[in-house]
This record gives C-alpha cells, sequence and structure tokens, in this order.
C-alpha cells in the first residue's frame, strides 16, 4: 500500500512541476497556438498578417471592468492600428457575452480579430506564470520577437 502511495506522489510532484514550469518558461518570440474566432474559424500563428506592424496581444476577461475600459477603446485601436496588429483573447466562452461586452460593431469594423481561449491555453502558451492580473498586453516586433516592458509602454503610450 506504502508503494502505491509513494507513486502516487511522485506522479503528483511531476505533474505540479510540469504546470509551474510550462507557466514560467520564458519566451522570446510568438510561441505557436490555436484558438477560435468569435467566428468560430480556427486563429493560429500562422494567421498573423507578415508585415512591417508590431503585433499586440490583450488577453482579457468580460467579468473585468479594467478590461471593459481597454477593450471599448476603439479610438486608441485606430491610432495603434496604425502601425500595430492587434489580436483580443478572451477567456470567456460564450459568444453573445462576448459581443456584447466588447461593443462588437464598432471592433468589427476596425477588423480585430477576437480568440476565445476555451481551454485556458493562453496563460501557458505565452508564459505569463501563475497569478494574471487582467487585462494584460503582450507586444511583439514585426519580426515576432517579444519586446520588453519599457519598448512595449512606447509602443502603447502609456
Amino acid at each position: 500500500m506504502k508503494k502505491y502511495f509513494k507513486l502516487i506522489g511522485i506522479i503528483l510532484i511531476i505533474f505540479i512541476a510540469y504546470f509551474v514550469y510550462s507557466r514560467f518558461k520564458s519566451i522570446s518570440e510568438i510561441p505557436k497556438f490555436e484558438y477560435k474566432s468569435i467566428t468560430n474559424e480556427i486563429f493560429s500563428k500562422n494567421d498573423i498578417q507578415k508585415t512591417d506592424k508590431n503585433i499586440i496581444f490583450i488577453y482579457f476577461s468580460c467579468k473585468c471592468n479594467d478590461c471593459k475600459d481597454l477593450i471599448n477603446d476603439t479610438k486608441n485601436y485606430k491610432k495603434l492600428q496604425k502601425s500595430n496588429q492587434i489580436i483580443l483573447v478572451t477567456t470567456e466562452k460564450n459568444i453573445d457575452i462576448i459581443k456584447d461586452f466588447v461593443a462588437y460593431k464598432n471592433l468589427s469594423k476596425l477588423q480585430i480579430p477576437i480568440l476565445i481561449d476555451s481551454e485556458n491555453n493562453f496563460p501557458t502558451d505565452f508564459a505569463l506564470g501563475i497569478s494574471i492580473n487582467l487585462p494584460k498586453i503582450i507586444v511583439f516586433d514585426k519580426n515576432e520577437k517579444l519586446l520588453n516592458e519599457n519598448q512595449s509602454k512606447k509602443i502603447l503610450n502609456f
């Protein structure tokens, strides 16, 4: 019986170690990912347009007031889109709630992809750690390389 408890303990430690590693591994470029869009199409790293623009990922929750203020700032998006691609990724799974939250009609005019992280993979895919403050903004350059916080702030004008 003790052997089974030891075996279960070892397996549990391996799973915990893998979870912690996957959340804290560092990334230097856009990782491989695949999420459904609110139009039910698959969107992956390969769907990012190859341009001379930076790529901005905004990870948000529909239950977050700070997220709502940021997501619905279409004037800022128009300005940012001149030199950046914007990709929104939400934790919400209900498409109707997402569309209401993001003032869909205004954002659809801007053609910003809105993706659904239905399996909660974004924090692992983008190495966000265990505790995440939302909204989370991650900026990559035109070569898909991760920008540091100071470089990101200059692009976002924060």
